[in-house]
């Protein structure tokens, strides 16, 4: 058998919607994916619990509740700007593949959305410091100050030793 990675639509951080099972219905957020099992984790979906025996003195037993897997093809995601469930597509912008909703087209890769924001912000930011290029340069009023208030490096060591020789700190 070949050693190929199968793909999934789903992503960790991803909120999907089950479709079938004692959980239909519910909302959560992926926290796992497994694509060789074709399987996903879901918060709060599929509560198993787990027995943990005592091994060692001084240890105690205990029951824990977990996620277990689902089947990846019992979830949906759901898009972030219409809040419905969807299918996923596929588009190519700038030579990188971002998926996309099948009902209303927003992107749902949050890195690239980031990034396509970071962008825009930067295209904002350069237009003033464009303009300001264009516009001559103003002087700054500069105030003086009398260079008997400034104190150097030597004359803070002076007093310095006088005030250790009058006896304080």
């Amino acid at each position: 058998m070949e050693n190929t990675v199968k793909k999934v639509n789903v992503r960790v951080g991803d909120t999907v919607l089950v479709l079938a099972g004692n959980y239909k219905g519910k909302k959560g957020k992926i926290i796992a994916v497994d694509p060789e099992h074709n399987t996903c984790k879901v918060e709060g979906v599929n509560i198993v619990t787990k027995h943990k025996k005592m091994r060692k003195q001084g240890e105690k037993s205990e029951l824990k509740k977990m996620e277990g897997p689902i089947d990846i093809s019992n979830v949906q995601i759901i898009c972030g700007k219409c809040g419905k469930a969807t299918r996923i597509g596929h588009q190519i912008e700038n030579d990188v593949k971002h998926r996309v909703c099948k009902k209303c087209g927003a992107v749902l890769d949050k890195k690239f959305v980031k990034a396509k924001a970071k962008d825009a912000e930067a295209q904002e930011a350069a237009e003033p410091k464009a303009e300001a290029a264009k516009k001559p340069l103003q002087r700054r009023e500069v105030k003086h100050v009398a260079e008997s208030t400034i104190k150097k490096p030597a004359a803070k060591k002076a007093e310095k030793a006088e005030t250790t020789a009058k006896g304080g700190k």
